[in-house]
């Protein structure tokens, strides 16, 4: 690689063969030190007496790996499991990787379907998986190999599927320019059912002239269906909303009829007319008849309302600047956006701020956390402060770095949202978390390396933007209230 200006493509191709079983032969090695970390951590950190020492040595080591590989906890815990299998019962797989003869995501595939083998048959299964992954891709890899186990081992498919089947989920992923990514993970048949009938829906929208593509008509839909229903939701921006309201079409896309009309699939209904109207997520409003564009048809509540946070200084509010909101889970809003959203929010919590450090107020000695503060926090947060981890605030516990048994305050530079596993790693002393600064937390493993997390909000001086700087104390924008539940503990919750 020295004289790279020199190389051919015969000698580029040469050099990406083994550059690629280095990457291979590396990736085995982090395996092979992952299952070391955590048979140290079973070794040094517990006695054996203890009932739950393996499913904990786990977790701890998982964490440190997490931690040191800069990967989220999940990663962290799937890496060091599969380190584990191919250092124990996958030999055969990890030696191949070693040899560069394949790569992880190969090695993967193989530890995936070798799933439920019966232990006396599992070398000549995974030897014929091993034989038959030179020259494929992953994606190749994956269908051969799934071919192979269902006609070598037809009765674990059904046992397969439930063990899928139990890992259904819906995931949140945050992109860029305001969008984010919703995925559900679900039976197959339900997943193209569901799929089916949103491209039905969009094909009728499309018929009556709508000029959306099918993509974001499915999109829109989905969003209608799930948030309530109302004309503001399906139209992709608020351009298109405004040229169907002039149209006279109730802002519905392809309304061709009364207000009963709907996209129908196999019987069931895909359209949502006369639905009540989410308005971002916020708290409903005691009188909804006074709101705009809120209808009472019979499909009102199809789901329970959720509710979102922003936050949002007064000035951006009443339109004396753009400055970005923060829409909690998420990032930087625009501020049109933002204004949007707090026209129609039932209500709007105060924060008290320093001028001169943009730090909330605490809250003294008292020990429970007041709902103004809480809120702060979860904005502040965002996730669990453990390193790595992703656990929503709304999922976590609000904890005192501090115990305040011990006199630590309740204020935000006392304060931290933990998910319950974190809060036990802190509360049993095996992870020691400080705040040097607040809002900015320094965890100790128990190794004695030291990581830090930042808060998902900087908490640096406010905008200069008036006079007010002269007051101690002033009121800084308005948190868009959410009533989720936040739960505060001093000691650990179950593990």
């Amino acid at each position: 690689m020295q004289n790279l200006e020199a190389f051919d493509e015969a000698t580029v191709g040469e050099a990406l063969v083994r550059v690629e079983h280095l990457i291979s032969w590396g990736q085995a090695q982090r395996a092979h030190l992952l299952n070391r970390m955590e048979e140290i951590f079973r070794d040094k950190f517990f006695d054996p007496s203890e009932r739950d020492k393996p499913g904990i040595a786990f977790s701890l080591a998982a964490a440190e790996c997490a931690a040191i590989l800069n990967v989220p906890q999940v990663t962290g815990q799937r890496l060091l499991s599969e380190a584990g299998q191919l250092c124990d019962t996958h030999t055969a797989t990890l030696a191949g990787l070693e040899e560069g003869r394949f790569s992880y995501q190969h090695a993967q595939v193989v530890l995936e379907q070798c799933q439920n083998i019966p232990a006396s048959k599992l070398p000549r299964f995974e030897a014929d998986l091993l034989a038959a992954a030179p020259g494929q891709t992953r994606a190749q890899f994956s269908a051969k190999a799934r071919r192979l186990r269902e006609k070598t081992f037809p009765e674990t498919v059904s046992k397969r599927h439930l063990t899928a089947f139990e890992q259904r989920k819906v995931t949140l992923d945050r992109e860029e320019d305001g969008m984010s990514c919703l995925s559900a993970h679900l039976r197959a048949a339900e997943a193209q059912q569901i799929y089916t009938a949103l491209s039905t829906a969009a094909r009728g929208e499309q018929a009556g002239g709508d000029s959306r593509t099918t993509d974001q008509l499915r999109a829109d839909i989905l969003a209608q269906l799930l948030m309530g229903g109302s004309r503001r939701h399906l139209p992709g921006t608020p351009e298109e909303a405004a040229t169907r309201d002039a149209s006279g079409n109730n802002g519905r896309a392809g309304h061709t009829g009364d207000d009963t009309h709907r996209t129908r699939q196999n019987g069931g209904s895909i359209g949502v007319d006369g639905v009540q109207e989410n308005t971002g997520g916020l708290e409903d409003s005691p009188d909804a008849k006074a709101r705009p564009d809120v209808g009472s048809g019979s499909d009102e509540g199809i789901v329970p309302r959720a509710e979102i946070m922003v936050l949002i200084n007064a000035e951006t509010l009443f339109g004396a600047d753009d400055q970005p909101a923060e829409l909690l889970g998420y990032g930087p809003i625009s501020a049109e956006e933002a204004r949007r959203l707090a026209r129609n929010a039932a209500g709007w919590t105060g924060l008290a701020q320093n001028p001169h450090t943009g730090e909330i107020l605490g809250v003294g000695r008292r020990r429970k956390v007041p709902a103004g503060l809480r809120r702060w926090l979860r904005a502040r947060d965002g996730t669990c402060r453990f390193p790595g981890c992703r656990v929503s605030t709304a999922n976590a516990d609000i904890d005192h770095t501090i115990d305040w048994a011990r006199g630590g305050p309740t204020d935000h530079g006392n304060l931290e949202h933990l998910c319950r596993r974190h809060h036990r790693f802190k509360t049993l002393g095996y992870w020691k978390a400080c705040q040097p600064v607040p809002g900015v937390i320094e965890w100790t493993s128990p190794t004695g390396r030291v990581y830090r997390t930042e808060p998902f909000l900087e908490l640096g001086p406010p905008h200069p933007a008036s006079n007010r700087a002269e007051d101690p104390v002033q009121e800084s924008g308005p948190v868009l209230e959410s009533s989720n539940p936040v739960q505060e503990s001093e000691t650990a919750p179950p593990f």
